[in-house]
């Protein structure tokens, strides 16, 4: 991966911290890093596959619509 999407996916992963931190203090003690860490990486699997897309051009998505 190069830096400028290893930043992007940072920033994004920074703005969802508060999230994540809410929904993994429902869980129990023991288990809120693993869930915490879990949570993270499928974040960051959904955002290099939304990233690896290709966006249509112009002319593809007019006849798209």
């Amino acid at each position: 991966m190069n830096l400028q999407r290893n930043k992007e996916m940072e920033f994004i992963l920074n703005q969802l911290e508060s999230k994540i931190k809410k929904h993994v203090r429902e869980t129990v003690l023991d288990e809120r890093e693993d869930l915490s860490q879990e949570m993270k990486l499928r974040i960051i699997e959904k955002l290099e596959s939304m990233l690896d897309e290709e966006v249509p051009g112009f002319i593809e998505y007019a006849r798209n619509i």
